[in-house]
C-alpha cells in the first residue's frame, strides 16, 4: 500500500513540475506585436508557424525571451520594441516559471501583487498560482469625403486569467456602432471585420452591433485544448488571407493545438457556424401572435498540419468539411482524418457535404526574406485538366516581404490572389463556406484577382509611414445551379466577365503611443467602377460589392483613435 502511495506521490510530483503552462489567446487586431514577431521571423531571429493565427500570450512571451538573448543582432529601434512588449507581456513571465529573462523588466507600476496602469488602461493581479489582466477600451474612426463625414466608434474591455498552472481563462467584449452607413455587409468586397448590424436602431442611420468573444483552455507541455468563441486565421498573408480570412463574426469552437517537436505541429478545430438559412421543418408559432424562426444547424472541422521538414522552411497542409442537416459527428471530433474520404461513408449513395483541402508554404532560408504561398482548393477534378474549357475551383495566393535590406527599419510586401468562378461558393444553402453570411475564406471571394504592394518605414519603435497600392478585378458571381439549360458550372473561365474594380492607394502614418493605443491618420485614393453585365446594371453591381460612401473616385481622410483594440 506504501509502495502505490509513493508512486501515486511521485507522478503527481512529475505532474504540477510539467505543467506550468496556460493559454490565452492575443487576437490578431493586436497588429503591432504580429508585425514586430513577423520581423523576428524574417529576420531569422526565431522561428514561428505564421500560418495559424492567433498566437497564444504564451508563446509570444516565449519568443520575446528568445530574443533577449539576441539583442547584440538587434538594432535601436528593435530593442526598443522588444523592451516594449516584455513589459506588455510582464504577467506571463510572472505566471509560468518556464519564461525566464535576463533582460532586466520594466513592469507597469506595481504594488502588492497588483499592478495599474493609464497608458494603457490595465488593472491587473498577480499572485501564484493565480494571475489576473482587466482593460477597458474604447475609440473609433472617422472618415471624410466629398460625401461627408461618417465615422464608427467602441468601447467594452477584456479580461484574462491564469489559474491551477494550466488553466486559461479570457472574455472580451464590444460593442459598436457604425454611425450614418455600415461599411462591412456581407457582400461588400472589404477587409473590414465582418459583425451582425441592427440596422437603423433607434432610428439611428448605421448599424449597432456588439461581439462577445472568449473561452476556457488546458494546457499540458506539448498541447492545449479549450473551447472558445473566436477568430481563426489560417494561411500566410499581409492583405488577407485565401484559406481562413478570420473575417466572420467570431463562431464557437473546439479548438486544439499539438506540438511535440520542433518539425511537427497540428491545429484542429471544429466549430459551430451559423447558418442563417430557416429551418421550416422546425420554425413554428408559439400561440403568441409571432413566429419563432429557427435556422438550421451548420458545423465545420477543419485540421492544419505543419512541417518543418528544413531550416526555414514550414509546409502546412489541412483539409476541411463544412457540414449539416445531421447533428454533430463524432468523426469529425477525430482532429486527424481526411473529412471528404469521412464523408464518402457516412453520405453513401447519396449528397455529400461540402469539403476543401488547402496548403501553405513558408520559406525563410535567406536573412530579410519571406517568400510564402497558399492554395485553397474547393473542387478539384483530374479529368477537369485535360478537358478543354473546363475548370477547378480553387483560389492560389502568392507574395513576398523584405524586412530591413537594403535599409534598416524599411519593410515592402507583394502579393498576388486569385479565386476562380465558384470557389467558396456551394449549391445548397446551409453547405456554404460562410457563417453568418459572411464568407470563411478571401474577402473577394470567387472569380476575383488581387494585386497588393506596400512600403512601410518604421524610423522609431512607436512611429509608422506607410504606402500601400491595391488593384482589384472582380467577374461575376455565377450561380451553383448544375441542372439542364444552365452553362455546366465548371465552364465559366476565369474573370469572364468582370463587373467590379477597384484601385486604391493609400498613405499614412501610426503613432502607438502605448501598447493597442494609437492615433493615426491616412489619405485614401480609390476608384471604384463597374458594368452592366447579365441584364444588370452596373447600380447593381455597385450596390452589391461596395457601400455608397466609397463609390466611385473618392480621395479620403480616415483619422484614429484607439485605447485597446
Amino acid at each position: 500500500m506504501k509502495k502505490w502511495r509513493l508512486l501515486l506521490f511521485t507522478l503527481l510530483s512529475i505532474y504540477y513540475k510539467t505543467t506550468v503552462s496556460q493559454t490565452v489567446f492575443e487576437h490578431t487586431s493586436s497588429s503591432g506585436i504580429y508585425l514586430f514577431l513577423d520581423e523576428m521571423a524574417n529576420e531569422k531571429l526565431i522561428t514561428l508557424n505564421t500560418a495559424v493565427k492567433p498566437y497564444s500570450r504564451r508563446i509570444i512571451a516565449e519568443k520575446l525571451k528568445q530574443l533577449t538573448t539576441l539583442t547584440d543582432q538587434l538594432n535601436k529601434r528593435q530593442k526598443a520594441e522588444l523592451q516594449f512588449y516584455l513589459r506588455e507581456f510582464y504577467i506571463e513571465f510572472q505566471s509560468d516559471s518556464t519564461i525566464t529573462t535576463s533582460v532586466p523588466l520594466k513592469p507597469y507600476r506595481q504594488k502588492n501583487g497588483s499592478t495599474l496602469s493609464l497608458l494603457p488602461p490595465i488593472y491587473a493581479f498577480s499572485s501564484k498560482p493565480f494571475s489576473l489582466s482587466f482593460r477597458p477600451y474604447g475609440g473609433g474612426d472617422g472618415y471624410a469625403n466629398s460625401k461627408g463625414t461618417i465615422y464608427n466608434s467602441y468601447f467594452g474591455g477584456s479580461i484574462f486569467m491564469y489559474g491551477f498552472k494550466n488553466i486559461g481563462i479570457y472574455a472580451n467584449y464590444r460593442d459598436a456602432y457604425q454611425a450614418k452607413e455600415v461599411l462591412a455587409m456581407p457582400t461588400y468586397l472589404t477587409q473590414s471585420p465582418g459583425a451582425n448590424y441592427k440596422l437603423n436602431n433607434g432610428n439611428r442611420p448605421g448599424g449597432d452591433y456588439s461581439e462577445m468573444r472568449g473561452g476556457i483552455t488546458y494546457t499540458f507541455k506539448w498541447f492545449n485544448i479549450g473551447i472558445v468563441k473566436d477568430h481563426v486565421q489560417w494561411g500566410n498573408n499581409y492583405n488577407g488571407s485565401n484559406i481562413l480570412s478570420g473575417r466572420t463574426p467570431s463562431f464557437a469552437m473546439l479548438k486544439l493545438q499539438v506540438k511535440p517537436t520542433k518539425w511537427f505541429e497540428l491545429n484542429y478545430f471544429h466549430g459551430w457556424l451559423v447558418s442563417e438559412v430557416i429551418d421550416s421543418s422546425r420554425t413554428y408559432s408559439p400561440g403568441t401572435g409571432q413566429q419563432r424562426t429557427v435556422f438550421r444547424d451548420k458545423y465545420m472541422a477543419a485540421n492544419f498540419i505543419t512541417l518543418g521538414p528544413f531550416k526555414g522552411v514550414a509546409l502546412s497542409l489541412g483539409n476541411s468539411i463544412v457540414y449539416s442537416d445531421m447533428n454533430v459527428q463524432p468523426a469529425y471530433l477525430i482532429p486527424f482524418l481526411y473529412y471528404k474520404s469521412v464523408d464518402h461513408t457516412l453520405n453513401h449513395g447519396i449528397d455529400n457535404q461540402n469539403s476543401q483541402i488547402f496548403f501553405d508554404l513558408s520559406i525563410r532560408t535567406l536573412k530579410h526574406l519571406h517568400l510564402y504561398s497558399s492554395f485553397f482548393i474547393d473542387e478539384f477534378s483530374i479529368t477537369r485538366v485535360s478537358q478543354k474549357d473546363h475548370y477547378n475551383f480553387y483560389s492560389i495566393k502568392a507574395g513576398a516581404k523584405v524586412n530591413n535590406w537594403p535599409l534598416k527599419n524599411i519593410a515592402y510586401a507583394f502579393e498576388f490572389t486569385q479565386s476562380t468562378p465558384l470557389t467558396y461558393q456551394h449549391r445548397v444553402p446551409s453547405l456554404t463556406f460562410e457563417s453568418n453570411k459572411y464568407n470563411l475564406g478571401h474577402y473577394l471571394r470567387d472569380n476575383s484577382r488581387e494585386y497588393f504592394a506596400s512600403l512601410a518605414y518604421k524610423p522609431l519603435r512607436a512611429l509608422t509611414f506607410n504606402v500601400s497600392y491595391t488593384s482589384i478585378t472582380k467577374g461575376i458571381e455565377h450561380p451553383y445551379i448544375d441542372s439542364v439549360g444552365f452553362t455546366p458550372v465548371d465552364m465559366h473561365p476565369l474573370l469572364d466577365t468582370i463587373v467590379w474594380k477597384n484601385r486604391q492607394i493609400t498613405l499614412g502614418v501610426n503613432w502607438e503611443f502605448a501598447y493597442n493605443c494609437s492615433v493615426s491618420m491616412d489619405y485614401i485614393y480609390s476608384s471604384v467602377s463597374a458594368n452592366s453585365a447579365n441584364s444588370q446594371t452596373a447600380d447593381y453591381y455597385l450596390q452589391t460589392f461596395s457601400p455608397a460612401y466609397l463609390r466611385g473616385r473618392n480621395n479620403t481622410i480616415k483619422l484614429g483613435l484607439h485605447f485597446g483594440f
